[in-house]
Parts: structure tokens; C-alpha cells; sequence
């Protein structure tokens, strides 16, 4: 039996695997890649702020509707109307920058890195034995096979899971800080009502990634028993075996397919828990209303807080479902 030490041992060292991985993909980058990466975050947090930056103009604009040519608006209806609409233009101009600069940095770094990476990898090969090229882990197929499929997977978490993860985590911290700052009172009391939309995305995001290492570690097996089978043919053919190990993995692949039902069933279940966000918006227009009668907040600050703080909580579980497809 194992010690619980030499567990604790074990799975420190696995985070201290998972933690060097980071480090591992961004191994051949050089000064234009992390000039590119500053670039690209500074656009991917652009981006995540734009929507909670447009509700600081949209609840001006609303209150401005709202009150109409009253003299709260102190008669300047249409001139507070005309400058938030000249804002959005501002606004969509800028978007429009840093946008561009979240999408060409991010694709472009990778294409940089992933090049790179191949390089290395192929002289890598090279460089071994000619003993190393007769076995049958060193195939044609397998070099090729290894050389664009993992280095795909390197450029696919460098130009999507990264800036999206990066987005997702400024939506929901300038989600929070806009809403206190619309209304601190209503995102003291919502609060904790937050939970209700991180909690399940949380749950989701483990157990996507227990899944998809169940569903891993199967179709090795699967491959296993079809390279085996492949490499002694004519010992299957003089055994007569070839049902035995066609009903081996059809086996395996079964249990695939369970575990995408299991997957589409734990997607599902996410996807219904963002329902709670309705639930979330009752609470938040009922309680806004009495800020509005009672505290005299403002209607269009109001309707922008609850949304800050909705989207907020709705992009914090997106951004964990994105990292742990990142980890795997």
C-alpha cells in the first residue's frame, strides 16, 4: 500500500508539471513573441472591458431618455443624447483597434512559436540513430502524425484559449468593478448571488476535463490493440482471432461513446444552470426599484449594474471551462 506521503509527494508533483507546462509552450519565444503576447493581452483585456465601458454611456443614455425634456435633464435632452451617441462611435473605434490587435498578435505569435516548435522537433529527429527509424514507434506516419498534430494543439491554445481565457477574466473583473461603481449597493446585496452562476461552471469545467482524460486514455488503448493487431497479422490470421480483437475495440470504443453521452449530459446541465441568471435579473430589477424609490439611484444606472454583474458572473464560468481545456 501506498503511503499517504508518497501521495502527497505525487501530487505535488504533478501540479508542479501542470505549472512548467506554461512555461514548456512558450519555450522558443523571443522578444518579438512576448512583444506580440504584451500586445494581445492588452487587446484581449481591451476587449473583455468594451462591453461594461459601453454601459457607462448606455445608462447616461437612458436616463437622459428617461427623463426626457423634464428639468431634471436640466433641458439638455438632445445635446446629452447627441454626445452619447458620439461616444459609441469613440467606442466602436477603439474596439475596433484593440480587437484587431487581440486576434493578428495572439495568431501571429503562434504561427511564430508552433514554426519554431516543428523546426526544433524535426531536427530533434534527425539527430537519433538510424536503429532509431526501424522501430515502430519512429514510422513515417508517427514523425508526421506528432509533428502537426501536437504542434496544432500548441497553436490552437496560443491563438484561441488564451485570449479567450484572458477576455472572459476581464469581462467578469470589470463586470464586478463597474457594477460597484453604477451602484455599490446593489452589487454588495447581489453578491452573493454570484455563486449561483460560478458554481456550476466550476462543477462543469472538472468534469470536462476528468472526462475528456477518461476519453484519452481509452482510444490509447484502442490504438494500442489496432497497432498490435496490424503488426502481427499473420499471427491473428493463423490464430483465426480477428473477431476476438474487433470485439476488444468495439469494447473500448462503447465506452467512448459512453463517455460523450456523459459529456453532452454534463453540457447540457451547465448550459441549463445559466438559467439562474433570470432568476438573478428578478432579484436585481426588485431590488433596484426600491434603490430607485427609496436611495434615489438612477433607473439607467441601475439596469447597466445588473448587467456588468450578470455578464461578470456568466464570463467567470466560461473563462474556467476555457482553462481547463487549457490544462488538458
Amino acid at each position: 500500500m501506498s503511503s499517504p506521503k508518497k501521495n502527497a509527494s505525487d501530487e505535488g508533483e504533478m501540479r508542479r508539471k501542470e505549472g512548467k507546462s506554461v512555461a514548456i509552450i512558450l519555450r522558443y519565444a523571443d522578444w518579438m513573441d512576448y512583444l506580440l503576447m504584451l500586445l494581445g493581452t492588452i487587446g484581449s483585456l481591451g476587449d473583455g472591458m468594451s462591453t461594461n465601458v459601453l454601459l457607462v454611456f448606455a445608462s447616461r443614455l437612458m436616463n437622459s431618455l428617461g427623463y426626457g425634456g423634464t428639468q431634471e435633464n436640466n433641458g439638455n435632452f438632445m445635446e446629452e443624447v447627441g454626445k452619447c451617441s458620439l461616444y459609441f462611435v469613440y467606442l466602436a473605434l477603439a474596439v475596433l483597434v484593440i480587437a484587431f490587435m487581440e486576434g493578428y498578435c495572439w495568431s501571429r505569435t503562434s504561427e511564430r512559436q508552433v514554426l519554431k516548435i516543428r523546426y526544433k522537433y524535426l531536427e530533434a529527429v534527425l539527430r537519433q540513430e538510424v536503429g532509431f527509424f526501424d522501430s515502430q514507434e519512429a514510422t513515417t506516419s508517427e514523425i508526421i502524425n506528432s509533428i502537426s498534430k501536437d504542434t496544432s494543439l500548441i497553436q490552437e491554445v496560443l491563438s484561441e484559449k488564451v485570449p479567450l481565457f484572458l477576455m472572459h477574466a476581464s469581462v467578469f473583473v470589470s463586470g464586478l468593478a463597474f457594477a460597484a461603481y453604477f451602484s455599490w449597493r446593489l452589487s454588495l446585496v447581489a453578491f452573493p448571488t454570484l455563486l449561483l452562476l460560478i458554481i456550476p461552471g466550476m462543477i462543469y469545467g472538472k468534469y470536462l476535463l476528468y472526462l475528456a482524460k477518461q476519453s484519452f486514455n481509452e482510444y490509447g488503448k484502442a490504438n494500442t490493440i489496432l497497432e498490435q493487431a496490424l503488426g502481427s497479422i499473420k499471427t491473428v490470421y493463423s490464430f483465426t482471432a480477428e473477431k476476438r480483437i474487433a470485439e476488444k475495440y468495439s469494447a473500448i470504443l462503447d465506452r467512448t461513446t459512453q463517455l460523450g453521452i456523459k459529456q453532452g449530459i454534463a453540457k447540457g446541465l451547465a448550459v441549463g444552470c445559466t438559467g439562474c441568471s433570470f432568476a438573478i435579473w428578478a432579484f436585481l430589477a426588485w431590488y433596484g426599484s426600491r434603490l430607485v424609490m427609496y436611495k434615489g439611484e438612477s433607473g439607467g444606472r441601475i439596469y447597466a449594474a445588473s448587467i456588468s454583474f450578470i455578464l461578470g458572473g456568466l464570463y467567470v464560468s466560461y473563462s474556467h471551462q476555457v482553462s481547463s481545456y487549457y490544462v488538458l
